[in-house]
């Protein structure tokens, strides 16, 4: 069993070795594709200087010179951009094209001429897939365990790293947290927060009482049809508290024609309705100075809720990041295992990992 280490140093060794032979092979096959060009251009050239049979249709005579010149042209140009064995493997198709688009016409009159460079070009053939095969065999299989690895490395301490930021950003959102509840749970706050919804109750009572009393009069006000305000206030008691004065002065004037339970209501409002609205008043400007008071004890908090909440977008960003990053080490641990399996096909042995990759 080979240590990591000494496996990727064996790998390697092996593999400068094989690029060395793959050099080697590629001259002794750029020789010989050197002397297959030459007998290649001969081929062609005793196509190009050959003369046609006698006695041919002069229209596929026609036919076929034109071709002649096309398949030299085509054969001579396509070789000149071919100088190594690799250039060959590239050109291997134009070639091929070359012969079959004006070969098969060609071949009609000029038979023995095309099937020797058919025969040149079936020896290029073989010859590159002969170069092919050897290549593969002298340098050894590509296997990315070092890159996977470091790959792999690096990818894990980003994960450790956004882990920790979020640990100590759930710190900090912790310590703001307790600030802000330090706050809240003054005293202070407590108390100002207590009256500010006694009274807020005293005002809805006060209004709520108001109301109700000015209720009594709708129906009676709706038949009168006085017009101005008393339809207003027919339609929605929350009027005469609105304009007091009006009210009052229309109060005066219906009340010798009311009775019951509306001449009670209107006496009642009549005596009282002033003072209530005094006191509502009051309650109002009361809950004014406290709310106020509140918003200062609560103001020294604004940048701590404001960065309370920038934490929080920092740490969902975060969050989102640790997921891809899961992901992407599972990947690269499936990867890194399959470049592992190779290399030790490769080596014709089993690899020992001394510690976890990251």
């Amino acid at each position: 069993m080979l240590k990591l280490n000494e496996a990727i140093r064996e790998y390697e060794l092996r593999r400068e070795e094989g690029l060395k032979e793959a050099e080697k092979l590629r001259k002794k096959y750029d020789k010989w594709l050197g002397k297959k060009k030459k007998e290649l251009l001969k081929a062609v050239e005793k196509l190009e200087k050959a003369r046609p049979p006698k006695k041919v249709d002069e229209k596929l005579l026609q036919i076929v010179e034109t071709d002649r010149r096309n398949y030299v042209n085509a054969i001579r140009h396509a070789l000149e951009g071919i100088q190594t064995i690799d250039d060959l493997g590239k050109r291997l198709q134009d070639l091929a094209k070359v012969h079959f688009d004006y070969g098969k016409h060609v071949i009609i009159l000029f038979e023995k001429e095309v099937y020797a460079i058919n025969s040149l070009l079936k020896e290029l053939t073989e010859g590159y897939a002969k170069f092919r095969s050897e290549l593969e065999e002298s340098i050894p299989p590509k296997i990315d365990v070092v890159a996977k690895l470091e790959e792999l490395r690096e990818t894990h301490r980003e994960f450790l790293e956004k882990r920790e930021a979020i640990s100590r950003l759930a710190r900090k959102l912790e310590e703001l947290r307790s600030n802000l509840e330090y706050v809240v749970s003054s005293e202070e706050f407590v108390e100002t927060n207590r009256e500010i919804q006694d009274i807020s109750k005293e005002i809805r009572s006060v209004e709520l009482e108001l109301r109700s009393k000015v209720s009594k009069l709708q129906k009676p006000l709706k038949r009168m049809r006085l017009g101005g305000i008393a339809d207003e206030v027919a339609r929605d008691s929350g009027v005469a508290l609105e304009r007091p004065d009006e009210f009052l002065s229309l109060l005066k004037a219906v009340y010798p024609k009311l009775d019951g339970k509306a001449q009670k209501s209107a006496k009642w409002l009549m005596e009282n309705f002033e003072e209530r609205l005094s006191e509502m008043s009051a309650l109002r400007s009361k809950l004014e100075e406290l709310s106020k008071r509140r918003e200062e004890i609560l103001g020294d908090t604004a940048q701590v809720q404001a960065e309370f909440q920038a934490i929080e977008r920092e740490l969902s960003i975060l969050a989102e990041d640790v997921k891809k990053l899961e992901k992407k080490l599972l990947r690269l641990e499936n990867e890194l295992k399959a470049e592992l399996e190779k290399l030790e096909a490769y080596l014709g042995e089993r690899i020992e990992l001394t510690s976890s990759p990251p």
